[in-house]
């Protein structure tokens, strides 16, 4: 078990092994996926003990609630960017998920990974899924009707079908990456995307 840095204070070690054991899972999460890893394995792959991951969450679901608490998964739905027009706030999902293509991959194949794993009724991920996927829906929605009145989105659109649309873009986007990284460019594929989405549903 990796003992603590000299110099840190409390919080500072707390959020150092709360930081390893997520990027843990993560790995986990891409590797066998979240329903087969356990919270054993994932304190193991941090380099902590059982005990230290038993005392620290408690549970299980406590890591995968601080796995959709990192900065990471926060970052890919954040609140409407004052400045940006209606449009760019209904599209800024796309340049989201490609800022985080280029820090960190590994981490968003994980994300990933684990929203197609909540397909299954039975899966722990699927409440946490759904609630995170209404709020990028609404966040869609809520920017195409503020770029009506703002006039960066055309009045005529039929906003359900362009809400669709852009909401589920992205997944199919994914699915592509995660089964053929080696032969899909999921950066260049979401800027295509997006620009479709301008292209489609923004006023000329």
């Amino acid at each position: 078990m990796p003992s603590p840095a000299r110099g840190l204070t409390q919080p500072q070690r707390v959020e150092i092994s709360s930081r390893r054991l997520v990027e843990a899972a993560a790995e986990l999460i891409t590797e066998k996926g979240w329903e087969a890893t356990t919270a054993a394995e994932i304190g193991r792959r941090a380099g902590y003990s059982r005990a230290m991951v038993h005392a620290r969450y408690g549970s299980k679901d406590a890591i995968l609630d601080a796995f959709f608490e990192h900065g990471y998964v926060q970052r890919v739905l954040p609140g409407p960017q004052p400045a940006a027009t209606g449009m760019d706030n209904a599209v800024a999902h796309f340049g989201r998920i490609q800022e985080l293509y280029a820090e960190d991959r590994d981490f968003l194949r994980a994300m990933f990974v684990m929203t197609f794993e909540a397909v299954k009724t039975t899966s722990p991920v699927r409440m946490r899924l759904q609630t995170w996927l209404e709020r990028g829906v609404a966040a869609v929605e809520d920017g195409l009707r503020n770029g009506i009145v703002d006039g960066s989105v055309r009045p005529d659109i039929d906003v359900d079908l362009a809400v669709s649309d852009i909401s589920t873009a992205g997944f199919g986007i994914a699915f592509h990456w995660i089964v053929m990284p080696d032969r899909f460019d999921l950066a260049r594929e979401l800027e295509r995307a997006r620009a479709r989405a301008v292209r489609d549903y923004g006023a000329t």
